[in-house]
């Protein structure tokens, strides 16, 4: 991990992503799949991102299973069914792994950021995930273009498309002048550890975020479903100086809202605001999937400023 180099690929975020729209409204990546699944399987990043969308996918009509690459048993395949393997890499030890313990006649697609890699080299079918080399060896972009090139599996390309061009004009806003982020920095920086909470519709923000601070500044960060939230976390807000981010626009914002309001929690809403005294507010756009494509920058560009405000030797 290079923190001196990720800057410079937050940046690229916006271009490769309209590159990444482009490409979709043109062809269509994946090949006809097998019957049966697809399993979704991968490592960190990956894995949050296969856990977002297999929920929208079962929704459309896809019979999509997500398991992290490292669980064991796990989903067999076989005859007529399909695997997607995701690794930026391609050469995550787990998820090469998960693929040797497929059964025969599995369609094994290896979803990679590099072609000339083993996953790529083992598997039957390649998609490139056409995010371009990320010189500070932090999944940024890979996140982000793994979230849609899965949800073309059953979206219309064309929506996703629209959704990569939104995102992308967003974060181009966000990353031209940040000054949003001093609020949010005075929020969560005193904290000894950041949580980070989104629907499961996005829960890949929340992962993903809690991911950014611990692997850029090495800090103490947890990821939380909203709902689940007020059966696994809400303990905290009695016992510690409880700091969150809120990705809005779950069914369960409310429940959540009134235990940090009642416990006096500082709160950072991104999206729309839940009406928590003292919540600092950053706005975001309504489709949910444009959102799940620019919300982890406010994570990034936070550990990223921490780090260099306070700087570690990373490994």
């Amino acid at each position: 991990m290079k923190p001196d180099l990720v800057e410079r690929d937050l940046l690229e975020i916006p271009a490769r992503l309209v590159q990444l729209a482009t490409e979709l409204e043109h062809d269509n990546p994946w090949p006809p799949l097998a019957p049966a699944g697809p399993l979704l399987s991968g490592m960190g990043s990956s894995q949050y991102a296969a856990r977002t969308v297999s929920g929208w996918l079962r929704a459309a009509g896809v019979d999509a299973i997500d398991e992290i690459a490292s669980t064991d048993p796990g989903w067999p395949g076989g005859d007529g069914a399909c695997a997607i393997l995701i690794s930026a890499s391609g050469g995550s030890a787990e998820t090469l792994d998960r693929m040797e313990r497929l059964s025969g006649g599995t369609q094994r697609i290896a979803l990679v950021n590099s072609r000339d890699s083993a996953l790529a080299r083992q598997a039957d079918v390649v998609v490139d995930m056409l995010a371009g080399p990320e010189d500070g060896e932090v999944a940024c972009r890979t996140y982000r273009h793994t979230l849609a090139l899965l949800l073309a599996l059953a979206l219309p390309r064309r929506e996703v498309a629209a959704a990569c061009r939104a995102a992308a004009e967003r974060t181009e806003e966000l990353l031209a002048d940040s000054a949003w982020l001093d609020p949010v920095d005075e929020v969560l920086w005193p904290a000894g550890t950041t949580h980070w909470i989104a629907p499961e519709s996005r829960i890949g923000s929340a992962l993903q975020s809690a991911l950014m601070v611990r692997e850029i500044p090495r800090r103490p960060a947890v990821g939380c479903e909203t709902g689940d939230w007020s059966h696994v976390d809400v303990y905290l807000t009695l016992t510690t100086d409880y700091r969150c981010v809120v990705f809005t626009g779950s069914r369960w914002d409310a429940q959540a809202a009134d235990w940090l309001s009642r416990r006096g929690s500082q709160v950072v809403c991104v999206g729309d605001g839940l009406g928590i005294p003292g919540e600092t507010t950053l706005p975001m756009p309504a489709d949910p999937l444009v959102r799940m494509l620019c919300e982890p920058l406010v994570a990034e560009l936070l550990a990223l400023r921490w780090w260099h405000r306070d700087p570690v030797v990373a490994a």
